[in-house]
């Protein structure tokens, strides 16, 4: 990507308000911008797992020290707490090998795109994984399934994000400007487990469907600024 803003005219966007024709500064910080939602919106679909555990995992009786029976099936008894384990170990797994495949994939393609994709990709895939509570799914297959999809999902946003970063931001103060954007992690982390606890009661289908819609909703977001021309994600 070139370090200035286009070479042949100004973008729709630009034509039809003029006043939107700001600095490349501006555009620099409007990138920074959305790709720490779009990242942080990635990170706060990540947290209804560890969220709903004490509800769906198994509890013990402190009285008996028995398994209480009345947790969400396959995640309760004896081998709840491992077949937990076991989703984790399908998300990590899954993300940890996609990201390879995402971040070559993300160097041939339209970075606008494929970002989209995963940030839809990913709202879809959390949300469907807390249907399996109004639908009362209880096979461990459903829900290792949408861990493993999810985490293919992903894997596409940081290959992404740090390439429109990189692509817009020079080697001038790279330090600073990465050590403010990179608290995204830390801000979705935040707000993932706000929005994941705070529905909890209603049911822990909540706490997947709110957050998958976050990032449903950053996604469109993104899509329509970069749509607009408003910043050239390339």
């Amino acid at each position: 990507m070139q370090s200035k803003i286009g070479g042949g005219g100004l973008p729709p966007a630009f034509s039809l308000f003029p006043s939107l024709n700001k600095t490349f500064t501006f555009h620099q910080i409007l990138v920074l911008i959305i790709t720490f939602l779009a990242y942080a919106s990635f990170h706060a679909s990540r947290k209804p797992p560890s969220i709903v555990k004490s509800v769906v995992g198994p509890s013990v009786n402190e009285q008996s020290n028995s398994p209480i029976d009345n947790r969400w099936a396959p995640f309760k008894g004896t081998e709840g707490t491992q077949r937990l384990g076991e989703l984790d170990l399908a998300f990590l797994s899954s993300y940890a090998l996609s990201m390879y495949f995402a971040g070559h994939l993300g160097d041939m393609i339209d970075l606008r795109l494929f970002l989209v994709f995963g940030m839809m990709g990913s709202g879809i895939v959390t949300v469907v994984f807390g249907l399996g509570y109004w639908m009362n799914v209880h096979l461990l297959g459903f829900y290792m399934t949408i861990q493993i999809v999810c985490g293919l999902f992903q894997s596409i946003g940081w290959p992404c994000v740090v390439s429109v970063v990189a692509n817009w931001c020079g080697k001038e103060k790279r330090g600073l400007i990465m050590g403010v954007w990179n608290s995204h992690t830390s801000v979705g982390k935040i707000v993932g487990s706000i929005v994941a606890s705070s529905v909890l009661d209603s049911g822990w289908g909540w706490s997947f469907a709110l957050p998958g819609g976050l990032v449903i909703v950053s996604g469109l977001v993104v899509r329509i600024i970069s749509d607009l021309n408003l910043a050239t994600i390339i």
